[in-house]
């Protein structure tokens, strides 16, 4: 607790110095080595917090969150196989871990691995039927794909008769609508999305997208504008307001 209140206030030594103090036998250490993890990483040591992830793998083997906090680690670090091999490193320690399983099939889905990304997916689904956010991961990555698109929705409403009202789950239904070209039901979902969630530039984009399709390039327009303020960094969705724009001059 002193530790947690040292970072609370930015105080990064004074809280490592505490963190460090936990022992390897205690129910606390897995999550001190990710606290002192996330504190390096923080100060741009990321090689270091590594290290001590690493070590602390080979002190607990039976924490997700440690093989989890590594992957996450490598990955920045642009070490993918390694962001792999941890995860699965996990598994063969945990095969029943919930946390490895999705954590894994994000990471394929990042590295364009669909068919993999999908299996780990089904994976947790047989672990555990009603986790609704893997039922919303394959629902949206459907979707996104343009495939299997009742499947998709049949997930999606599933998933938030389990987390009623969360606005990414309502954004995957919004595009599904999407894709299925029911722009009366895309707005309406993603609009509720957007107002959920008004800071997600990718949810703004849908709904631009949405309003695109739709014809109604004013909304568009402003939508587009609003998710480039949360994201300037986006060269397509510049690329659309541009065109956008260009459409509606006389």
């Amino acid at each position: 607790m002193l530790a947690s209140a040292y970072e609370e206030k930015k105080m990064h030594g004074k809280a490592l110095e505490e963190f460090k103090k936990i022992p390897q036998d205690s129910a606390l250490y897995g999550n001190a080595q990710i606290n002192i993890g996330i504190i390096l990483n923080k100060e741009g040591k990321i090689a270091q917090a590594i290290d001590v992830m690493e070590k602390a793998i080979r002190n607990n083997r039976d924490m997700p969150g440690l093989y989890v906090y590594l992957s996450s680690l490598y990955e920045e670090d642009k070490k993918l196989p390694s962001a792999e091999g941890i995860l699965k490193e996990g598994l063969r320690a945990l095969p029943d871990s919930i946390d490895l399983h999705f954590s894994l099939g994000v990471l394929y889905e990042k590295i364009n691995r669909f068919n993999e990304s999908i299996n780990e997916m089904e994976l947790v689904l047989k672990i555990d039927p009603t986790n609704a956010d893997a039922l919303n991961f394959i629902g949206y990555t459907y979707a996104d794909r343009g495939i299997r698109l009742d499947e998709a929705e049949d997930m999606i409403k599933k998933a938030l008769t389990l987390k009623p009202g969360n606005a990414y789950m309502i954004d995957s239904l919004g595009w599904v609508y999407f894709r299925k070209n029911r722009m009366d039901l895309a707005i309406k979902y993603l609009k509720e999305a957007s107002d959920g969630l008004p800071n997600d530039p990718m949810i703004a984009e849908h709904l631009g997208d949405a309003y695109t399709k739709a014809g109604r390039m004013s909304e568009a327009i402003e939508i587009y504008k609003q998710a480039l303020k949360l994201n300037p960094a986006n060269g397509d969705l510049q690329k659309k307001l541009d065109e956008l724009i260009k459409r509606k001059m006389p």
